[in-house]
């Protein structure tokens, strides 16, 4: 009896220890997760450009085409949240859709009381699911 209780509370802590892995192996949560660390970076005026290199949550093609746009000659909006200015709500990712291996996710922040949107493409890769495109 003691046996099969320690090996249930053992099983139970497993679940819940890997519940966070889970949740944040979803596409909504990929997105959020991304944004809220580059809204940081862009704030705290740090080198974005090294920042999304070295970023495990995009893919190569997305470090290509971000690296490619922020070396212009000029640049009128940032090409990942697609306005000029740091939004003073967080991004906050709406319901995505989700197909195969693709997924779609909008986010959602504001500036004041306007609404600001993105579009989120990402792509599964070994199972997790990686930022591939902004829109």
């Amino acid at each position: 009896m003691v046996k099969l209780s320690s090996l249930l509370l053992a099983l139970c802590a497993f679940v819940f220890a890997a519940a966070p892995t889970l949740a944040a192996s979803e596409p909504a949560a990929v997105a959020e997760k991304f944004y809220a660390g580059y809204v940081a970076q862009v704030d705290s005026n740090k080198d974005t450009k090294a920042w999304v290199a070295g970023s495990k949550l995009v893919t190569d093609k997305f470090k290509k085409a971000y690296a490619k746009a922020m070396s212009a000659d000029e640049i009128d909006a940032d090409p990942i949240l697609k306005a000029q200015d740091i939004p003073t709500k967080p991004f906050k990712a709406e319901k995505p859709v989700i197909a195969d291996d693709k997924a779609t996710v909008v986010l959602v922040a504001a500036y004041g009381e306007e609404k600001h949107k993105v579009k989120a493409r990402l792509v599964k890769i070994d199972d997790a699911w990686l930022l591939d495109a902004v829109e």
